[in-house]
């Protein structure tokens, strides 16, 4: 074996580099086109279509008026050729003026309808979440997905015809088909590419949830512009366009690789798991893997899936959770999918004007949020979680203060430019939320948990976080209402307090085994640490390599 094969771990020993076979490639880009693009996209997809979608279903809540009134109007051509007539050169001329009369009952009647349509994806995905432990206890991480899929194109069902059947409920049902979907993705793809990826990777790949999420949420933004889809006639096909990717994961189906913890610990076919791991891997010697796996196996061979109840009981993940947790309210008490849903409401306030002004710097939020996302992909195994963690609350700190002031500039200052630093402020936010607070904290849910525990990690530290979604799109109008110009304080105070306590309690856990994570927590969790082999029949001392090596050295 070659040296240029093998990567350092630190210590003076060398494994085997890890391989972009075409089942690693496979499994990882069909999960995350097929659901974790679908999550954001329906994030995003309901924003710009909503006032023809209202105007549809509801009427518009405007209505011009014309009044007609009658004056005088000296007639010059008559006056010249009746000079000699009784005919009075003077006639009535017809004034139409238009007046715009707003429906205020109405108004609200739309507003209240569509904002039920607009939480039943949060409300629902709360439901999703709490299906992920036993579908993939049930149907495994890949057939997971499968059902997941299922669950999708219903929902693109009920949004894609609800024009044609002129039913508003069935948008509201579709939406609540969507977020199920949602809430089951955002558990099934993060767990089913951390169990299928290589260690030195998964940090990475990974981040490519997220990155795929945000790829939704821009693609969203300008299929739903004027220009494209967003017009009272092709809103229908904006809304269906979900069903694309699950179609898509669908026919790929036979192509992605079963997780091989899942074969291994969870179903006891050692055969199979090996035989998916060397095509994950490229190569034979995945006796290390291997015989982690068997460890962890044999380890929990009594335990089975946890519940709910007994991951709160287990003292030995007691502080993985309580990290988890905290960093999944604190994804979404720091305000950031506040900023998404209500971009343009954000940007009113700040004075920019209404049509494409607002939509393009929607889209231009979108576009960084992509941006990036692709630089977290690039850092994270240099960086590590914990630094892009603490670093990205950190700049949101710096932001949400900066936004005050601005807006609250706006409310006495009225020079034009002072309102595009609101759009500078916003996009400064989103890089902070993209770094680091966006994709990592579904990355370490994967990592922190042994296989027993992830399941219902996940189950819990979604439904929290899709709860916490559910609230800020809720309450959101309202506290910025009350708040005003300082509705970025509250979001402020979030930040500070997750970037402190991540600083103080967090470990590092790049380039680490599970087996390996699960021991950085054992002293403060008050258990022994388990044993490992640390990868030893896969590391190569240098003496080994040859006089080739050895001259290097």
């Amino acid at each position: 074996m070659g040296k240029e094969n093998l990567v350092e771990n630190g210590s003076g020993q060398y494994s085997e580099k890890p391989k972009a076979t075409f089942s690693l490639i496979m499994g990882v880009a069909m999960a995350v086109i097929g659901s974790s693009f679908q999550y954001g996209y329906n994030i995003a997809v309901v924003n710009a279509p909503a006032d023809e979608i209202k105007d549809f279903f509801f009427g518009p809540y405007k209505t011009v008026v014309i009044i007609n009134s009658t004056t005088p109007a000296y007639n010059y051509t008559t006056a010249m050729t009746s000079l000699n007539s009784t005919q009075f050169p003077f006639t009535e001329a017809v004034i139409k003026t238009e007046t715009i009369v707003v429906d205020e009952d109405l108004r609200v009647y739309r507003d209240n309808m569509y904002a039920i349509a607009v939480s039943a994806f949060a409300a629902s995905g709360m439901v999703g979440s709490i299906l992920v432990g036993p579908v993939v206890k049930r149907f495994g991480r890949c057939g997971g997905l499968m059902v997941n899929n299922c669950i999708s194109l219903i929902a693109a069902v009920f949004l894609g015809f609800s024009k044609l059947a002129n039913s508003f409920i069935m948008i509201i049902i579709g939406r609540v088909f969507i977020g199920i979907f949602a809430g089951l993705a955002t558990g099934i793809v993060p767990m089913y590419i951390g169990e299928i990826s290589p260690k030195e990777w998964r940090g990475a790949i990974g981040v490519l949830n997220q990155l795929l999420i945000t790829i939704g949420i821009l693609v969203a933004q300008l299929l739903g512009l004027q220009g494209a889809l967003g017009t009272p006639d092709l809103w229908p096909i904006l809304l269906g366009f979900t069903a694309i990717p699950s179609i898509i994961q669908i026919i790929a189906r036979p192509f992605m690789p079963k997780s091989p913890r899942y074969l291994l610990i969870d179903q006891h076919k050692s055969d199979e798991a090996r035989n998916t791991l060397v095509k994950l891997r490229g190569t034979d010697n995945i006796a290390s893997e291997m015989d982690e796996m068997q460890n962890e196996a044999d380890s929990e061979i009594s335990v089975g899936q946890m519940s709910i109840a007994q991951l709160f009981k287990d003292h030995t993940v007691r502080w993985q959770l309580i990290i988890v947790l905290s960093i999944m309210v604190a994804q979404q008490l720091s305000g950031i999918n506040a900023v998404f849903f209500y971009t343009n409401e954000i940007f009113e306030s700040a004075k920019i004007p209404a049509g494409n002004q607002q939509d393009l710097a929607s889209v231009g939020v979108g576009v960084v949020n992509v941006l990036m996302t692709i630089v977290s992909v690039g850092v994270i195994e240099w960086a590590g979680r914990k630094s892009l963690l603490v670093w990205g609350f950190g700049m949101m700190i710096f932001w949400c203060i900066a936004m005050t002031v601005v807006l609250n500039l706006l409310q006495t200052i009225t020079v034009a430019w002072i309102s595009y630093l609101s759009i500078a402020c916003v996009i400064g936010y989103i890089v902070g939320f993209a770094i680091g607070p966006g994709p990592v904290p579904w990355l370490v849910t994967a990592e922190l948990f042994r296989q027993a525990a992830r399941p219902p990690a996940f189950m819990i530290a979604c439904l929290l976080n899709w709860t916490c979604n559910f609230l800020i799109g809720i309450g959101f109008p309202a506290v910025n209402k009350a708040t005003g110009p300082y509705v970025f304080l509250i979001f402020m105070v979030v930040c500070i307090a997750i970037t402190v306590f991540l600083s103080l309690v967090m470990p590092e856990t790049k380039g680490k085994t599970f087996q390996e994570i699960n021991n950085l927590f054992a002293k403060r969790n008050g258990v022994r640490e388990s044993s490992t082999n640390n990868d030893k029949s896969m590391r190569i001392p240098l003496k080994d390599f040859g006089n080739e090596a050895g001259d290097r050295v």
